[in-house]
């Protein structure tokens, strides 16, 4: 049975779910260089859930995700707006 969280995009009709968050993070990421130690420390999270976000395992709250846009130095807006 499918968790929850994979079934984000059918049930309320999204255009993401917490994979496409994670996805979104690395590509971020990757295209600014920096590593996922750096970007941990510099969002001030820990690094292990960082890695489990960026691979869709880690549903992260809303806080926590507003912390690493932070990180890569962008607005929230810019953010999601490479969902559209």
């Amino acid at each position: 049975m499918p968790s929850y969280t994979q079934n984000l995009k059918e049930t309320f009709g999204l255009k993401y779910d917490v994979k496409d968050i994670g996805q979104r993070i690395k590509k971020l990421r990757e295209k600014q260089k920096m590593s996922v130690n750096f970007l941990a420390q510099k969002s001030r999270i820990d690094y292990g859930m960082l890695l489990r976000a960026e691979s869709g395992k880690h549903e992260p709250m809303l806080s926590t995700l507003l912390r690493i846009i932070h990180g890569l130095n962008i607005q929230p807006a810019e953010f999601f707006e490479g969902f559209g």
